[in-house]
C-alpha cells in the first residue's frame, strides 16, 4: 500500500517570487550552493561540478532547492540557455535573493516568454522545501509542498500542523518610485525593445533593493565574447524590435580562444562571438579591443548591460 503524502499549502508575497509562473517537480535538494556557471551543463541539465553533492544528477524538470547559486555572472546566461534548451528545473527554491539566478530567469521570462518560477523562502519554509518530496507552484503564488517527512517537521519549523495558510494581505514594497521618463519607457513610448529592457532593469533593481534608478553616461558590454543560442536570441530580438543604445556604448571584441565551454557544439565559439558582437553593433555599440580600466572594477553582466544601454538607466544600490 502506498503511503499518503502529507502536504502543506501556503501563499507567497510578490517579493518572495522574483519570477512567477507555475511548475511542479520532484525535489532535488542540497544544503550547498550550486554555481551554475561551470557547475551545470546547459545542454543536458546535468550537474558537472564534481565537488558538489548533486554531481551527476539532472536538474531538468525537478524542483531544485538550494540556498543560492553564487559564482560568476555567467550563471545568469547558463540558466537562460538551460531554460531555452528545455533542460532547466521546473522551479528553483532559494533561501536568499540571488541576483545571478534571477537575472537569467527574468530575461527568459521577458524576452523568450519562458517562465521558470524562482521562489525565495524564509529559513523555516526553506527547511520544509528541503524535506519535501514534491513541490508545486500554482499561479496566484500558491506553493504546495508534499511528502511523508513533513508532518513532524512542519510543527517544529512552522509552529503548527500541516494545513492551509491565508493569502497575504500586504503587498510587497516596490522600493522606489519611477521617474516620468521611466514610466513612459515602460508604457512602450520608446519602442518595444526599450520597454522590455526597462522591465528587466526595474525587476532586477527592485530585487536588489535599489534606492532608485540613475542615469548612466556610458555602458561597456563586457564578457559577451561568448554565448549560446538563447543569448543570441535575446540580442536578436532586441535588434528586431528596433532597439538602439540611448547612451554611448562599447562592446569588447577580444575573444579568449582558451575558453572551451560551448553551449552549442554545432557552432564554433568564434562564430557565436562574431554574431553577438555584430548584433551589439546593430544596437549601437562601438567595438573596442579591451575594456576601459575604469569599468573593469564592477562590470555589468552583459545581459543586463544591453538593457542599461537601451534605457540609459541602472540600479542605484545602497552602500551598505
Amino acid at each position: 500500500m502506498m503511503r499518503r503524502l502529507e502536504s502543506l499549502s501556503f501563499y507567497l508575497s510578490a517579493i518572495e517570487c522574483p519570477v512567477e509562473g507555475e511548475g511542479s517537480g520532484v525535489v532535488m535538494a542540497s544544503s550547498e550552493p550550486l554555481n551554475l556557471w561551470g557547475g551545470v551543463d546547459a545542454r543536458e541539465g546535468e550537474v558537472t561540478d564534481r565537488r558538489h553533492p548533486l554531481f551527476g544528477e539532472c536538474v531538468a524538470g525537478r524542483a531544485l532547492v538550494i540556498p543560492h547559486g553564487g559564482g560568476a555572472w555567467g550563471g545568469s546566461e547558463l540558466l537562460l540557455e538551460a531554460i531555452h534548451a528545455g533542460k532547466a528545473p521546473a522551479l528553483i527554491v532559494l533561501n536568499r535573493v540571488d541576483d545571478i539566478i534571477a537575472l537569467g530567469a527574468i530575461v527568459a521570462d521577458e524576452v523568450l516568454s519562458l517562465a521558470v518560477p524562482i521562489i525565495v523562502l524564509d529559513h523555516a519554509r526553506f527547511a520544509l522545501a528541503q524535506a519535501a518530496h514534491l513541490i508545486t507552484f500554482h499561479r496566484g503564488r500558491q506553493l504546495v509542498v508534499s511528502g511523508p517527512r513533513l508532518a513532524g517537521l512542519a510543527s517544529v519549523t512552522a509552529g503548527g500542523a500541516l494545513g492551509h495558510e491565508p493569502v497575504p494581505t500586504t503587498a510587497a514594497n516596490d522600493g522606489f518610485a519611477l521617474s516620468p521618463a521611466d514610466q513612459r519607457c515602460l508604457s512602450g513610448e520608446a519602442g518595444p525593445a526599450a520597454q522590455v529592457a526597462m522591465r528587466i532593469v526595474v525587476r532586477l533593481a527592485r530585487l536588489q533593493g535599489a534606492l532608485e534608478l540613475l542615469d548612466v553616461t556610458h555602458v561597456h558590454v563586457d564578457g559577451c565574447f561568448y554565448t549560446g543560442p538563447a543569448g543570441l536570441a535575446f540580442a536578436e530580438r532586441l535588434v528586431d524590435w528596433g532597439g538602439k543604445a540611448g547612451v554611448p556604448t562599447t562592446v569588447l571584441t577580444t575573444f579568449d580562444k582558451t575558453f572551451d565551454t560551448n553551449f552549442d557544439s554545432t557552432i564554433a565559439p568564434t562564430e557565436t562571438a562574431e554574431r553577438l558582437i555584430e548584433l551589439c553593433r546593430r544596437l549601437g555599440a562601438s567595438p573596442v579591443s579591451k575594456a576601459e580600466p575604469a569599468l573593469e572594477h564592477a562590470p555589468l553582466p552583459w545581459l543586463l548591460a544591453l538593457c542599461v544601454a537601451l534605457t540609459g538607466r541602472a540600479p542605484a544600490l545602497s552602500a551598505g
